[in-house]
């Protein structure tokens, strides 16, 4: 028995060791939405929603790293929403006025409303040790590109995030996205708020790689 349980952990080890490597970068996320009556709500991967609904993206990633947020709109536009420069993080406070701690930076778009143009919106999250300066270039492109031009830009756009999956995957680097248990508070500290609580501050989700993360968001806009 003792020889049996001796090689299981030594299995578990050889098991576990990669995908401790692999999970030393995390970010967690979280879109939260508001009804009529102001009450908030988590918004899952895939929900359907309607023109003039209110959602608010949140995020906190590790001090130091660059964070991306990339949009593709109903109508095919793809957009660069959010991105981060660790030289300029370091010592201030987010955007929305919360502190940061020695480790981590909180981060949201703020609240944002769906307008009339229904289809698919589609949020692609990354937070990368290193910057992706080609990924930059491609959607600074594209935003000064004429129409043909645009749509030639917005092919390699598209083919610059899905190469960047395919790069967590074949190597053996773990991509790992999930929904959290119980929704945490992003930022340092909110007095008053408890766990069970949804704030404008929640975040729901986490994703985690190796030297890269990321995490792909679909709402449906019907």
């Amino acid at each position: 028995m003792r020889k049996i349980s001796i090689a299981a952990i030594a299995v578990c080890v050889a098991i576990l060791t990669p995908q401790a490597i692999a999970q030393a970068l995390t970010f967690h996320y979280g879109f939260i939405g508001q009804n009529d009556n102001q009450q908030l709500y988590v918004i899952e991967d895939g929900a359907a929603l309607v023109s003039g609904a209110k959602l608010k993206l949140n995020f906190e990633y590790p001090e130091g790293n660059w964070f991306y947020v990339c949009y593709l709109s109903s109508t095919d536009e793809y957009a660069l929403l959010y991105t981060s420069n660790p030289a300029l993080d370091r010592g201030l406070a987010s955007s929305d006025g919360l502190e940061k701690n020695d480790e981590v930076i909180f981060d949201s778009l703020g609240w944002l409303a769906l307008d009339d143009n229904v289809g698919t919106e589609t949020f692609t999250l990354i937070s990368s040790e290193t910057r992706l300066e080609k990924l930059e270039t491609l959607f600074n492109n594209y935003s000064k590109a004429g129409d043909k031009s645009r749509k030639r830009f917005a092919k390699r756009i598209s083919r610059a995030l899905e190469d960047l999956e395919k790069q967590l995957e074949p190597s053996g680097t773990l991509k790992m996205t999930q929904r959290l248990d119980t929704p945490i508070m992003g930022g340092v500290t909110f007095r008053g708020v408890t766990a069970e609580e949804i704030s404008q501050h929640s975040l729901s989700h986490k994703a985690s790689g190796s030297k890269v993360a990321n995490a792909v968001f679909v709402i449906r806009h019907d």
